[in-house]
C-alpha cells in the first residue's frame, strides 16, 4: 500500500513538475503583437485566458506584468505605481523558485525586477531603484553563465551594455560603486544578432527589433538605426510602435516630413494608450513644422498625462509655440509653469527647465530658423536666418545663436571652412558666458576634425566642449563629446 501511495505522489510531483513551463505558445505570441499595437487590454485578456487554461506557464506571467510596465511608461502616477509593485510582488510569489532550470527563469526575473527597478527610480526610492536594477543586471549574466546562448538574457545583455554607457547624472555613480563595465558597440552588435535570430518568430521578434532601436536613442544615436527600421518585415512595421518609433528616429534626424507622413499612416481605434503618445509625438513634429495645429495636439497631450515626467518638456514646447505666434506674454507663462510643475528625471525635462530659466526672451526669426534646421525644411532655414539679418538685435544670446545655427547650417552643406570660422567665432564670443553655444560649437567643431582626419585637433575642442559644459546645458553635449574622445 505504501508503495502505491508513493508512485502517486511521484507521478503528481512529475506532472506539476512537467507543467510548470515557460511555454511561449501561440497566446503569448499574439499576446506580444497586440502589445507592439499598444492594445494592452486586449493582450492582458488573452494572457488571462492562457494563465486560467495553463496555470503554471510562467511566461504568461512575466508578459502581462510587461503589459502593465508599457502602461506605466506611457500614464501613470503614484496609485499606478502602488499597483504595479503589488502585481509585481504577487506575481513573483507564484514564479518564485518554480521551474527554476529553465533557462526562462533568471531571463524573465532578471527584466521583472528591471521593470521594477526603473518605476522605484521614477516614483519611490531612486537607491532602491537602483539596487534593484543592479540585481536584475547581476541575474542577466548569472544565466549567461549558465545558458551562454540563451535569446532573452543576450538581448538584455546587450540592452544593458548601451544603457550603462548613457546612465543620467543622478545615478552615474552605479558604473563605478559597483564596477559594472560597458561597450556600446558590443551592445549594438548583440541587439542585432538577437534580432537576426529571432527575426521570424512572431511577436518575439517584435519586440527584439524595439530593444535594437530603443538602445540607439537611449545612446542618442538615432541616425545609426534609421535604416535598420526601414529593413523590418511589415508584420513588424505596421505594428503602432514600430511606427511611432520610425516616426519618432525620422524627426530626431532631421526628416520631419517623412516623420509626420509616418505618423499620418497610423489609424487609432479607441485606443487610449497608443493615443497620448501619437498627440506627444504629431505635437512636436506639427512644432518643428511651424503648423497651427501644433499647440492643439501639445495641449491635448498634456490634459491626458497623469506622470510628472514631459509635463515640462512640454510646456515648454507650448512656450515656443507662443513664441513662434508672437505671443511673448504667452511664452512667458509657459515657462513659469516649466519651472515649478514636473520633475527633473527625465533628460527632456531638464533641457526644458534650462531653456525656461534663460535670461533672455528667444528671437522670434531664430527659433523659426533653428525649428526648420532641425526638421530638414532647409530653405525656410534660410528665409529666416535672413529675416533676423535685415534686423539684427544687441542681445549677445542672440548673436551667438545667428553665429551658432549658420555654422551648423553650413556644416550641413559641407561648406567646411566657413562653418569652422562661424563656429570658432562662437567660442571665442561666447566662453566666458553662461550659455551652452560654446560648449557645442567646439563639439560640432571636434566632429569636423575628427571626420577630415584631425584627430589632434578633433581632442583639442572634445576637451574644450568638455571644459566650457555646465551641468545645466543640454547633456548630450557632454555625453558625446566624453564618448568621442574616448573612442579616439
Amino acid at each position: 500500500m505504501s508503495k502505491i501511495i508513493l508512485a502517486i505522489i511521484l507521478f503528481f510531483s512529475l506532472s506539476q513538475k512537467a507543467m510548470a513551463v515557460y511555454d511561449v505558445n501561440d497566446h503569448c505570441k499574439n499576446a506580444w503583437m497586440l502589445l507592439m499595437d499598444l492594445k494592452i487590454d486586449k493582450a492582458k485578456e488573452l494572457l488571462a485566458k492562457e494563465v486560467s487554461q495553463n496555470p503554471e506557464n510562467y511566461y504568461a506571467y512575466y508578459l502581462d506584468q510587461t503589459c502593465d510596465a508599457y502602461k506605466m511608461l506611457i500614464n501613470s502616477n503614484e496609485n499606478d505605481y502602488d499597483a504595479f509593485v503589488e502585481h509585481y510582488e504577487q506575481k513573483r510569489e507564484i514564479m518564485d523558485d518554480k521551474d527554476i532550470d529553465s533557462p526562462y527563469y533568471l531571463a524573465c526575473y532578471s527584466e521583472m525586477q528591471m521593470q521594477l527597478g526603473m518605476f522605484n527610480i521614477i516614483y519611490g526610492s531612486q537607491y532602491s531603484g537602483v539596487m534593484k536594477m543592479y540585481s536584475a543586471y547581476k541575474k542577466v549574466y548569472r544565466n549567461l553563465d549558465k545558458y551562454p546562448e540563451f535569446n532573452a538574457s543576450l538581448m538584455l545583455d546587450g540592452f544593458f551594455n548601451v544603457a550603462m554607457s548613457t546612465l543620467p547624472p543622478f545615478v552615474k555613480w552605479v558604473v563605478s560603486f559597483f564596477g559594472v563595465s560597458s561597450d556600446v558597440e558590443y551592445g549594438f552588435k548583440i541587439l542585432k544578432k538577437n534580432y537576426q535570430s529571432q527575426k521570424y518568430i512572431k511577436g518575439i521578434n517584435a519586440n527584439a527589433a524595439l530593444f535594437v532601436i530603443l538602445a540607439a536613442k537611449i545612446n542618442k544615436t538615432p541616425e545609426r538605426v534609421y535604416n535598420f527600421t526601414k529593413t523590418l518585415d511589415s508584420s513588424i512595421s505596421h505594428t503602432f510602435i514600430h511606427q511611432y518609433f520610425k516616426a519618432n528616429i525620422a524627426y530626431r534626424t532631421g526628416r520631419n516630413e517623412e516623420a509626420l507622413a509616418t505618423m499620418q499612416q497610423i489609424t487609432i481605434h479607441d485606443q487610449v494608450y497608443a493615443d497620448i503618445i501619437y498627440n506627444y509625438l504629431t505635437g512636436k513634429i506639427l512644432l518643428q513644422k511651424q503648423d497651427e495645429l501644433a499647440g492643439e495636439y501639445i495641449s491635448n497631450y498634456l490634459k491626458q498625462l497623469k506622470k510628472k515626467e514631459y509635463v515640462k518638456e512640454m510646456n515648454y514646447k507650448l512656450a515656443i509655440f507662443y513664441i513662434i505666434n508672437n505671443k511673448p506674454t504667452a511664452y512667458q507663462k509657459y515657462c513659469k509653469i516649466v519651472r515649478n510643475k514636473g520633475n527633473v528625471l527625465n533628460e527632456r525635462d531638464r533641457e526644458a527647465l534650462y531653456d525656461a530659466n534663460l535670461d533672455y526672451i528667444p528671437n522670434v526669426n531664430l527659433v523659426k530658423a533653428r525649428l526648420s534646421l532641425d526638421g530638414g525644411y532647409l530653405s525656410l532655414f534660410q528665409t529666416f536666418l535672413n529675416e533676423y539679418e535685415k534686423n539684427p538685435d544687441g542681445v549677445l544670446a542672440h548673436q551667438l545663436e545667428y553665429l551658432f545655427l549658420k555654422a551648423r547650417f553650413n556644416a550641413e552643406e559641407l561648406r567646411t571652412k566657413d562653418a569652422i570660422s562661424e563656429f570658432k567665432k562662437v567660442i571665442e564670443l561666447g566662453d566666458d558666458e553662461d550659455y551652452y553655444f560654446a560648449s557645442e560649437a567646439a563639439l560640432r567643431l571636434g566632429d569636423i576634425y575628427r571626420a577630415e582626419g584631425d584627430q589632434e585637433l578633433a581632442k583639442v575642442y572634445y576637451k574644450k566642449s568638455i571644459k566650457l559644459y555646465k551641468s545645466n546645458y543640454y547633456e548630450y553635449i557632454e555625453d558625446k563629446a566624453s564618448k568621442a574622445l574616448k573612442n579616439l
